[in-house]
């Protein structure tokens, strides 16, 4: 109990001051290095765990990411803190059900052959998609390929969530790097799978007047949610440093900057 006490307190001001409390520990095996294992916690429900083992900045990313995505109007699967075993505090995306199913590597995502197939109309999908993109902009994540994309039945129609930034936002500094994106080096994906999709769909779904909308919203966001944000999660999960950066960057003119130049890049098709 007392160490559950000092964790909690340790926490900050969160939403969430009480981490779900892992309580079986599996093996991920889902192919990727970033997620080594998938907790059942005391809440009941499963969550893919970012533990930072391959960066320690991996937790606030996720976290942080999520977040703006959320408070922008990006769903993406709940996230918590999560206390695993050993205390330490880590970050966990809740597994979610009742999505489409996967399927072996080479061959393109099932909500992928659906939409080609007619089966999910790609209006239905057109919106999230744009948001997604410009979203990844902003954040510096160049890893969103088609497999990050969690594609789930509703009472009508489907649903699309945005999930995985592990490659993404602090991970490449503070301001992040200049854009647009490098497709010339081979980690870079997220411009190259919407060039993909667009020719596998027969259509360039990207919306310039939605991206536009997203970053506007990004735009009116203010830093105390930013600081808010950060400050939900734990302490040791960013350095201080690196926070003040943030919050600088926030308030400067150099972000607006940012947001600009992907609304004009997405909108004259530099960006596409």
């Amino acid at each position: 109990m007392a160490r559950n006490a000092r964790s909690v307190a340790s926490t900050g001001p969160t939403l969430f001051p009480i981490p779900r409390r892992a309580i079986r520990v599996d093996p991920a095996n889902l192919g990727t290095m970033d997620c080594p294992c998938v907790c059942l916690c005391d809440d009941s429900c499963e969550y893919a765990i970012k533990d930072g083992h391959t960066n320690p900045l991996v937790p606030h990313i996720e976290w942080f990411c999520t977040r703006l995505a959320e408070l922008v109007g990006i769903p993406g699967p709940d996230c918590q803190i999560i206390e695993m075993p050993d205390g330490s505090r880590v970050f966990g995306s809740r597994w979610e059900g009742g999505v489409l199913p996967d399927t072996p590597a080479g061959t393109n995502p099932t909500w992928v052959a659906k939409v080609q197939s007619g089966d999910i109309p790609l209006d239905g999908l057109r919106l999230a998609l744009t948001r997604i993109y410009a979203f990844d902009h902003f954040v510096h994540n160049p890893d969103r390929h088609s497999r990050n994309f969690l594609v789930r039945e509703q009472r009508q129609g489907h649903a699309l969530l945005a999930f995985d930034y592990s490659r993404a936002w602090v991970l490449h500094g503070v301001p992040p790097p200049a854009l647009p994106f490098n497709i010339n080096d081979p980690n870079e994906r997220t411009v190259k799978v919407q060039r993909g999709l667009a020719q596998l769909f027969g259509s360039n779904y990207i919306d310039a007047g939605e991206a536009l909308r997203i970053l506007n919203h990004i735009k009116r966001v203010q830093v105390s949610a930013i600081v808010r944000i950060i400050d939900e999660h734990p302490k040791e999960w960013l350095p201080t440093t690196q926070r003040q950066r943030i919050i600088k960057w926030w308030k400067s003119k150099e972000m607006i900057a940012r947001i600009d130049g992907i609304a004009k890049g997405i909108g004259d098709g530099t960006y596409l």
